[in-house]
């Protein structure tokens, strides 16, 4: 989701008054935007340049760890709903309903100045003197789709009066059968305070059940067997809403796989009582359903799989409209290998993961930045999210959730690109420009590749093959074999030894097992040439490139040292060339 600013929006408003869908003449993507072909709205297209599309990033062990990487990292955004404390302080309350402010611009509401009387209104609803010394929490869970706002209000809040695609109130959307805590309730009555895994914000009451007892809940959202719904979105025409839809990444519990017909699957879904209770009744899935039992395998191929499925659906600023925005597009994809990102762009980008940075980078740096990265990585802008795709004849394409782009060939009278309005998902590569005239490569602030533990990559004026390495501060020496950077993969390479010595860890080599061990305190870390993975102290874990041995000495991906040992690791430039910092 875009960052919520006042000259963002207001720009946003005015791409869509003055631009088109499609200008005359011009009726599908491929046509509308330079250097695409019909070829490339395939995923097929795509999968096909990756030399092993569908072998596994990382299996449901490693995919949770890099859970707990997001929670480590985000620790105020993302949440473990089920650690969430029992109850809340009347401090930890009020400040969590009222950390965002009532607007001080002007703003309409059905094109109507919104009056300072209506903030006053609100300002009741939120309800802050019923805010007790100690506050209970309570498990529920969402019945349909529903909405988070701002405040505890469905009114519309726009910075311009004819205007309805932009509702600053609007905060996000939320499926069926999604987890919430509800945190506090309105004067009326009528909403809810409620706190998801990554957002929280106002909730009509009537969207949400509550559970009888905290066990209850526990077992709906931690079942056994789950269904998880792997197409755009699963209509049902049966259970306790008929005509309910389900979206990418919704996850919900599998009673059986077949029935007697073998035709269905029964899941559950979560109702409402006469009371607002939790009930919980089946539903039927149709076995030819776009569906998964448990998350898909986590394969750059099924990435790339899921983003085409939304291919041309419209846009929706924060989840209206049953659309989403940018982020949410995104954040949609990776729920489905169960992945659970936080909800806007740039809490994505500061979020876990491997980081390529291109602050400062020319244009060649930032090819060759690019060039580091694997399909299915997060590109990041101030105000928007791309996922990568690849690179074809020259060029860097990426599939995006996006408003409005800038038209060359169409210019303003003085000279800038004109708007070209496309509020869907589209392929585009990035020599295409944004509305104000800068290409999307040059806007580029970061990428993220969604792998367990972290790496940052600056931009580099030369990227030789050697590289210097420092351990908090001083140079290391290496008498024989040096550390590299292996450019075709974007990874630095280094012998383990020595740089594990250099941080106080003893290191041993089992010839027979080709094994390395690494002692460092209470930390045992074991490494084996020519395995992707690691183990600390009895619990493995991935590596993005397997050790091997080079010159009897063993090399291993520079991520490595921070994975293993806790070291904080920078690639920088200076006037020496590639340049390692590790420090503990």
């Amino acid at each position: 989701m875009l960052l919520k600013t006042k000259g963002l929006v207001f720009a946003a408003l005015l791409l869509l008054t003055l631009g088109v869908l499609f200008a005359p003449g011009r009726s599908s993507a491929f046509e509308t935007l330079p250097n695409v072909t019909p070829e490339m709205l395939s995923p097929d297209f795509w999968t096909a340049k990756l030399p092993d599309p569908d072998s596994l990033i990382m299996d449901g062990e490693a995919i949770e760890a890099f859970n707990r990487d997001i929670l480590h990292t985000l620790p105020d955004l993302v949440y473990d709903l089920t650690s969430y404390p029992a109850s809340l302080d009347s401090n930890q309350l009020t400040e969590k309903i009222t950390r965002r402010p009532f607007p001080e611009e002007d703003r309409y509401s059905n094109g109507i100045k919104v009056e300072q009387s209506f903030y006053e209104y609100l300002l009741q609803q939120m309800n802050l003197p019923g805010i007790r010394e100690q506050n209970s929490v309570t498990p529920a869970l969402t019945v349909r789709r529903t909405s988070i706002r701002t405040f505890p209000t469905a009114a519309e809040s726009l910075e311009e009066p004819d205007d309805h695609d932009f509702d600053l109130f609007q905060e996000t959307a939320v499926g069926p059968a999604e987890p919430v805590l509800l945190l506090h309730q309105s004067l009326d009555g009528r909403w809810y305070f409620v706190q998801t895994y990554n957002y929280n914000g106002w909730m009509p009451a009537a969207d949400v059940t509550l559970a009888r007892d905290r066990q209850t809940w526990l077992d709906y959202i931690q079942p056994g067997n789950f269904l998880v719904v792997t197409g755009n979105r699963l209509k049902l025409d049966n259970g306790p809403d008929p005509g309910m839809e389900l979206t990418m990444g919704t996850r919900v519990p599998l009673i059986t796989e077949g029935t007697a017909h073998g035709q269905t699957y029964t899941i559950l879904l979560p109702a409402r009582g006469k009371d607002g209770e939790l009930e919980i009744m089946t539903a039927l899935v149709p076995a030819d359903a776009d569906v998964s039992v448990g998350y898909l395998p986590y394969t750059r191929a099924n990435i790339i799989e899921q983003a085409f499925k939304i291919l041309h659906e419209p846009y929706g600023w924060g989840g209206l409209f049953n659309g989403r925005d940018c982020s949410a597009f995104v954040m949609d994809i990776y729920k489905s290998f169960g992945i659970m990102l936080p909800r806007n762009s740039d809490e994505q980008e500061k979020s876990a993961g491997l980081t390529v940075r291109f602050t400062d980078a020319d244009r060649n740096q930032r090819h060759t930045l690019l060039d580091s990265l694997l399909p299915g990585a997060s590109l990041y802008t101030p105000t928007h999210e791309m996922l990568y795709l690849g690179r074809h004849q020259g060029r860097y394409y990426v599939i995006h959730d996006v408003t409005t782009v800038g038209d060359p060939a169409h210019p303003n009278p003085d000279g800038s690109p004109g708007p070209l309005t496309l509020n869907k998902v589209v392929v585009s590569d990035l020599s295409l420009p944004r509305r104000n005239g800068q290409l999307f490569v040059d806007a580029l602030t970061s990428a993220k590749q969604l792998e367990y533990g972290s790496k940052l990559v600056e931009p580099a004026l030369d990227y030789d093959h050697e590289v210097e390495v420092f351990v908090n501060g001083s140079p290391v020496t290496f008498p024989d074999q040096k550390p590299y950077l292996d450019e075709s993969a974007g990874r630095v390479f280094v012998p383990v030894r020595f740089v594990s010595e250099a941080l106080e860890a003893k290191v041993d080599w089992l010839a027979e097992s080709q094994k390395v061990v690494i002692i460092k305190a209470e930390k045992i870390v074991t490494l084996t040439i020519g395995e992707k993975t690691f183990n600390i102290s009895g619990q493995d874990y991935p590596l993005d490139a397997p050790a091997y041995i080079e010159n009897s000495r063993t090399m291993v991906p520079l991520r490595f040292i921070s994975e293993a040992l806790g070291a904080e690791v920078t690639w920088k430039q200076d006037s020496k060339g590639n340049v390692v910092d590790i420090s503990l």
